[in-house]
């Protein structure tokens, strides 16, 4: 399992995961929201994915998003998948 982490983004497997958790405006509480793209010869193709579980701070927030991409990277997700990106 490789990665490599620069800010908000990761590397894994060949494609990159962009955690973009955002603040719930109600309970200030924060969302799993990742993009998971895969560099191709001819363009950079993309797709937006979320979960439904909340943290209190950002930054556990972003810790499970990079868990949740790689899940489904990995094919360990039922709802979710990148095999046609």
């Amino acid at each position: 399992m490789k990665g490599n982490r620069q800010m908000d983004k990761m590397s894994y497997n060949g494609y990159e995961i962009m955690a973009v958790p955002y603040q719930l405006a109600d309970s200030g509480e924060w969302t799993v929201n990742v993009v998971i793209s895969k560099h191709r010869t001819d363009a950079v193709v993309s797709r937006q994915f979320s979960a439904g579980e909340k943290f209190r701070t950002k930054q556990e927030a972003i810790q499970h998003c990079f868990a949740f991409g790689r899940q489904i990277i990995d094919g360990e997700s039922e709802s979710c998948a990148v095999v046609d990106l």
